[in-house]
C-alpha cells in the first residue's frame, strides 16, 4: 500500500449564489438552485424499461458515484440502467478543481458523449467555492453531477438521489436488518429539471472511531458509506487507543484504505498518548521526569518520538492527519511545568516540532493538536501553535443542558471563553471535537438538539472550520437522529434544526406517529449528568409510553423496527435510574444492578446498548477505565459471529448448600443466524448442571437454557470463576464468558 496517493486539502473560500433548492434534504440552507421550464424533466424510466444510460469521467470518487446512481435506480424502479466512460465533445481537459463528472443522457443508444460546455457551466457555479462543493444541472436531455474534489461528485450524486425521495439515515449496521435507509418504489422514474449549487460551510467534517468497542471490520464498509451519504470527510481512527493493543488502526487498515479510498474519504489516526510511539518501558531513560508525558525538554527524547511518528506515516501514505494529543491525564509533571509554565506550552513544543519535520518530509499531511482538559487554554505567545497545525477543540467538562455559549451555564462559559480566546490568537484550522454521544453516558437515550443547534450557530459565529462526534455501531439506533443532525450542521450550521426534525419524523415513522415521537424526543433532550435520577426516571417512563404509542402508529417494518429498538433502550435507561434512586448497597440497589445488567446484555447486539466500562460500574465492578482485558473482551464480543453471557453473572454459594439458578444465554451478534453450543468449564468442587447445551439464535432472538449450580462440601472457599465456552456448529470457538462464584 505504500503507492496510495494522498489526499490533501483543496484552498478555497465560500462563494456561491442562485436561488432555490432540490426538493429534499440537499436542499438545505446553504444550497442554491432554479428550476428549469416547467414540464422539463430527465425520464430515467417508464413502466419498467430503460429510458436513460449513466456516463461517468474522471478520479477520485467519480466511477463510484455512477455506480450509486445506477445501483439505487435499479432499488427504485427494478430498471438497472447502462454504466459507461463518457466523452467530452470536444474532447479537452475537465474545468480547474473539477475532479470528475456523472452524467445521465436520455436515451440507451451508444452515445458516449458530453457536451462539454454542460460541465463547464455547471463548473462555473462552483468558481472560488471551497472544496468538496458540488453543482446538479438537470433538464430533458442530461443530468450533470459535478463539483470540487475527490468527493463532489459522489456528494452530487447522493442529492439527485435525496431530491428522488431517498432517505440515507444509517449504516447498515446487523441490527438494522436492512432497514437504515428508505427507498422508494416506482416503475417510472424521472428527475425534475433543476439547476443546485451546494457548499459546506466548514473544512472539517468529521466521524471518529474514538474508543472503539464496537467497531471491526464489518462495521468500517457501512460506516463509511453513511458518512459520504451525510457528507462527512475525514474519518478518525486511532493508532492505538490507550496503548493497550485492543482498538489499532495497523488491524482495519486494508478495510480502511479500500472503503474510503472508492469515496475519496480522508482518513486521520493518531490520538492520546506520546507513550503509544515512545512506550516506557522500551525508553525510560526518556521518563525521568516521572510521566505521563516523556521529558520533551531532552531533545535526545522529542527526536525519538518525532522520528517515529514520521516513520509510520511514511510507511502509511493514506493518512492525511496526525492527532499528536498528549495522554488522556488532566495534569503533566511538575518537571515538565517548571520549564514550560503551562500544560499547552508544553503540547506546543511537541506538537510544533513534529509538524515541522512532517511539513519537510511528509507534504500534504498535517498535524493536529488538541485543546481539551489542562491544555483547553491557548498557549502563551512564545509558544503559538504552528498555523498549519489542526487544533481541536474538546469541551470535555461542559454540559448539554444548553449551548455552549448560554451565559447562565458557568461550565459551559469558561469553554466559550476558551474557543474564543482560541480563535482569536489562532488563525489556522480550528475545529470542534463535541461529545453529543458520551461514553459515560452508558447509551441512555439524550437528544439535546436545541443545544445542538445552538452550538452550532456559536461555532460558526466564532470562525471554527469544522466539527466532528464519536460513535459506536453498538447503540447508534439510540443516537441515529443525533448523528444526522450533527452531519447536517456540519454542512450547513445554519440549517433549521426543527425542519430537519419535522423530515426525519415523518419520513422515518410516517406522519401518524409523528406527534408521539416528538414527545418522546422532548422528554429526552435531557443531559443526565445535570439531572437527578429521579427526575430523569419521570422524563424516561413519558419516553416509554410515547413509543409504546408509537409503535401502533408506525408506517412500515423499518418504522416499527426502529421504535422497537427505542423502546428496549428506554427500558434499559429506566433499568439505569433504578439503580440510582435505589438507597446505595441496599437490597433494592443490588436487584436493580442485577435487572439492569441483564437487559443491557440481552441488548448489546440489537443497536441500543453498549456495556462499556461505565456501564459495567454500574451493575457492579468489572474493571477500571485503562482495563485492557475488560477492554478485549468487550471488543472480542462484537468482532465474533456469536457471544453468550451468564445471568446472574456472580454467586454466592454455600458449601454443601441448595444449587443457585443460573440462565446461560446466546446472543447473534452479526445477524446471520446461528447453532452455538456452549460447555461450562467449572472449578474444583463447583458442578454445572447441565455442563453444556445447543442453542439457536437469529436476530434478536436469543437462545437460553436454565442450569443449576452448586459447590460441594469440599469446594475450597474464596473467588473462583466458571467460563462458558461457546463454539458455532463448524467447531468456530466464539468468545468466552465467566460466572463469577464467591463460595462461603
Amino acid at each position: 500500500m505504500t503507492g496510495t496517493p494522498r489526499r490533501g486539502f483543496l484552498a478555497g473560500t465560500a462563494g456561491l449564489t442562485a436561488a432555490a433548492a432540490l426538493a429534499g434534504p440537499a436542499g438545505a440552507a446553504g444550497a442554491e438552485s432554479e428550476p428549469a421550464a416547467a414540464g422539463a424533466a430527465l425520464t430515467l424510466a417508464a413502466r419498467g424499461r430503460a429510458r436513460a444510460t449513466v456516463l461517468w469521467r474522471g478520479g477520485g470518487s467519480t466511477r463510484f458515484a455512477a455506480a450509486e446512481v445506477r445501483d439505487y435506480v435499479h432499488r427504485i424502479t427494478g430498471v438497472r440502467l447502462l454504466l459507461r466512460p463518457a466523452r467530452l465533445a470536444p474532447d479537452g481537459p475537465m474545468p480547474d478543481g473539477v475532479g470528475g463528472f456523472v452524467a445521465l443522457r436520455a436515451g440507451t443508444g451508444p452515445d458516449d458523449t458530453v457536451p462539454a460546455a454542460r460541465v463547464a457551466t455547471a463548473a462555473a457555479e462552483l468558481s472560488g467555492a471551497p472544496e468538496d462543493a458540488f453543482a446538479v444541472h438537470v433538464d430533458d436531455a442530461y443530468a450533470v453531477l459535478t463539483g470540487l474534489g475527490d468527493r463532489a461528485p459522489l456528494y452530487a450524486a447522493y442529492a439527485l438521489l435525496e431530491g428522488l425521495g431517498v432517505r440515507f439515515f444509517a449504516p447498515a449496521f446487523p441490527a438494522y436488518e436492512g432497514h437504515h435507509e428508505y427507498v422508494p418504489r416506482s416503475r417510472s422514474l424521472a428527475v425534475p429539471a433543476r439547476r443546485l449549487a451546494d457548499r459546506p460551510a466548514w473544512t472539517m467534517r468529521r466521524q471518529y472511531a474514538e474508543e472503539g468497542y464496537s467497531h471491526n471490520e464489518a462495521t468500517l464498509p457501512p460506516l463509511l458509506d453513511w458518512m459520504a451519504k451525510n457528507r462527512l470527510n475525514t474519518f478518525v481512527y486511532p493508532t492505538d487507543y490507550l496503548g493497550i493493543g485492543v482498538t489499532v488502526y495497523d488491524e482495519v487498515r486494508d478495510v480502511l484504505v479500500r472503503e474510503a479510498g472508492r469515496r475519496g474519504i480522508r482518513i486521520e489516526s493518531g490520538g492520546h498518548g506520546y507513550d503509544t510511539f515512545l512506550p516506557p518501558e522500551d525508553y525510560p531513560q526518556f521518563y525521568e521526569s516521572g510521566g505521563p508525558l516523556f521529558d520533551i525538554y531532552n531533545p535526545e527524547a522529542l527526536d525519538a518520538y518525532v522520528a517515529r511518528v514520521v516513520a509510520f506515516l511514511a510507511e502509511r501514505p493514506e493518512i492525511t492527519v496526525f492527532d499528536c494529543w498528549p495522554p488522556d491525564v488532566w495534569q503533566f509533571q511538575k518537571p515538565i511545568l517548571d520549564r514550560y509554565g503551562t500544560p499547552s506550552n508544553a503540547e506546543s513544543v511537541v506538537v510544533n516540532a513534529l509538524a515541522a519535520a512532517v511539513r519537510e518530509q511528509l507534504p500534504g499531511v498535517r498535524v493536529e493538536r488538541i485543546a481539551y482538559a489542562s491544555t483547553l487554554q491557548p498557549p502563551d505567545p512564545e509558544y503559538a501553535t504552528d498555523p498549519d497545525v489542526v487544533v481541536d477543540f474538546a469541551p470535555y467538562a461542559r454540559t448539554y443542558a444548553g449551548p455552549l455559549d448560554d451565559p447562565a451555564i458557568p461550565a459551559n462559559v469558561r469553554h466559550a471563553e476558551a474557543l474564543r480566546a482560541w480563535r482569536e490568537s489562532y488563525r489556522g484550522t480550528l475545529s470542534m471535537y463535541e461529545y453529543y454521544r458520551r461514553y459515560r453516558w452508558r447509551s441512555l437515550p439524550v437528544h439535546p438538539l436545541a443545544t445542538i443547534e445552538g452550538d452550532a450557530a456559536f461555532t460558526a459565529r466564532t470562525g471554527a472550520n469544522g466539527v466532528g462526534m464519536y460513535c459506536e455501531p453498538a447503540d447508534w439506533i439510540t443516537y441515529e437522529h443525533v448523528q444526522n443532525l450533527v452531519a447536517a450542521l456540519a454542512w450547513d450550521p445554519a440549517l433549521d434544526a426543527g425542519g430537519h426534525l419535522a423530515d426525519y419524523l415523518r419520513t422515518r415513522f410516517g406522519a401518524a406517529a409523528v406527534p408521539a415521537m416528538r414527545t418522546y424526543y422532548d422528554l429526552t433532550r435531557f443531559d443526565p449528568d445535570t439531572r437527578p435520577a429521579a427526575a430523569l426516571h419521570e422524563s424516561y417512563a413519558g419516553a416509554r409510553a410515547a413509543l409504546t404509542e408509537a409503535a401502533g402508529h408506525a408506517a412500515g417494518d423499518g418504522a416499527r423496527l426502529v421504535v422497537d429498538r427505542l423502546a428496549r433502550n428506554a427500558d434499559i435507561a429506566l433499568a439505569d435510574m433504578a439503580v440510582g434512586k435505589a438507597p446505595p448497597d441496599s437490597p433494592e440497589q443490588r436487584a436493580a444492578r442485577l435487572a439492569y445488567r441483564r437487559l443491557v446484555q440481552r441488548n448489546r447486539f440489537n443497536g441500543v446498548s453498549l456495556p462499556n466500562v461505565q456501564a459495567r460500574g454500574r451493575w457492579g465492578n468489572e474493571g477500571s477505565y485503562g482495563d485492557a482485558e475488560v477492554r478485549r473482551n468487550i471488543a472480542d464480543d462484537y468482532r465474533a459471529a456469536a457471544a453468550g453471557f451468564a445471568d446472574p453473572g456472580e454467586l454466592t454459594l454455600v458449601r454443601g448448600g441448595d444449587p443457585a439458578s443460573v440462565t446461560v444465554e446466546a446472543q447473534d451478534v452479526d445477524f446471520s443466524g446461528h447453532t452455538v453450543t456452549w460447555a461450562a468449564v467449572a472449578p474444583e468442587g463447583v458442578r454445572v448442571e447441565p455442563a453444556g447445551g445447543t442453542l439457536r439464535v437469529a436476530g434478536t432472538r436469543g437462545g437460553a437454557q436454565r442450569v443449576a449450580v452448586t459447590a460441594t462440601a469440599a469446594a475450597p472457599a474464596g473467588e473462583h470463576r466458571v467460563t462458558l465456552e461457546f463454539r458455532l456448529a463448524d467447531g468456530r470457538r466464539q468468545p468466552s464468558a465467566h460466572l463469577w462464584l464467591t463460595v462461603e
